[in-house]
């Protein structure tokens, strides 16, 4: 007997739910439907591929093996169908996207309004994340394509990634605080306060340790807290009314100082920088609509590179 693709959905999602109501509903079918589906596949196949009890349906070791062997296929036809429906055209359908905060922040809007101004029956969704569970979707067929910082990524032969340009560290504060008043500021001066940081590696924090001559291996073991906020309004308003020292991207905190709420430390250092990627599949053609966003994402990241005289 052949195990289609819907006996791979339907299993999946049982060993995903351990329970034939909330698969179901995960699947958009009926709960007789999917027992019965299960219970004919079962029989065909001369195999129990679920123990049933009151509390959970568990996978035997047949249903656990199904699942493991057909995930690799399911992420085929997915990345398959959102393929061909994308290749239709670019007026219709539409794509989704994973990001990180920076650059959502940065320079995401104005590639998105380019392409509308030429698309504008695309439907495109956005998804913000971090890194690594971007790049889960990413290999899951989830999301189409992922702009974020790649230095957690871990490239195994079966990514393109598109590296586009730095932009160098700034740290900001409210115009009161204490060290504005102070000469010769360094960079260590800063670890004397709360840092208020968007989401940034651990790598990042450690190494701006180490140039400030800091023994800290860890960023739990700084002697003041992180404030991690990936919504900037927040972060900028923690900043204005705190001693906390902002540190992120130029573009991030210029508004706030052209108003006048937030001063630049005469701090520079540019070993640390952004390190911001463009990251799809490789073996899988970009559909036309990803292509196009692809190439204004790269032209709004170099205009704005520009603007803020990143590296």
């Amino acid at each position: 007997m052949a195990i289609d693709i819907r006996h791979l959905r339907q299993v999946e999602a049982l060993v995903k739910h351990r329970n034939f109501a909330r698969a179901a509903r995960a699947l958009g079918i009926s709960q007789p439907a999917l027992s019965q589906n299960i219970r004919a596949l079962e029989k065909q196949l001369d195999l129990k591929l679920f123990d049933r009890n009151v509390r959970e349906v568990k996978p035997t070791v047949f249903g656990k093996r199904i699942q493991e062997l057909g995930k690799s296929i399911l992420t085929d036809t997915r990345h398959l169908e959102r393929e061909l429906a994308l290749l239709k055209g670019l007026e219709i359908g539409g794509f989704t996207v994973g990001t990180g905060p920076l650059p959502a922040e940065i320079f995401l809007g104005n590639a998105f309004a380019r392409l509308y101004t030429e698309h504008p029956k695309l439907k495109i969704r956005v998804l913000l994340e971090r890194p690594r569970p971007l790049l889960k979707m990413l290999l899951g067929g989830d999301i189409d394509i992922m702009i974020a910082d790649i230095r957690t990524i871990e490239d195994q032969g079966v990514l393109d990634i598109v590296e586009l340009p730095e932009f160098s560290a700034r740290y900001a504060c409210c115009p009161t605080h204490p060290l504005t008043g102070k000469k010769g500021v360094k960079l260590k001066d800063i670890f004397d306060f709360p840092i208020a940081i968007p989401w940034l590696p651990e790598a990042v924090i450690k190494a701006l340790a180490e140039l400030a001559g800091l023994p800290v291996k860890s960023t739990s073991k700084l002697s003041n807290g992180i404030i991690e906020c990936q919504y900037f309004k927040v972060l900028i308003e923690t900043i204005k009314a705190s001693d906390a020292i902002g540190l992120g991207l130029e573009p991030i905190f210029q508004d706030a100082v052209n108003n006048g709420d937030l001063v630049y430390l005469p701090i520079f250092t540019p070993q640390i920088t952004s390190q911001f990627g463009i990251v799809s599949m490789k073996g899988y053609s970009l559909p036309p609509a990803v292509e196009a966003f692809q190439q204004y994402v790269i032209k709004a990241a170099r205009e704005s590179n520009l603007l803020f005289g990143g590296s």
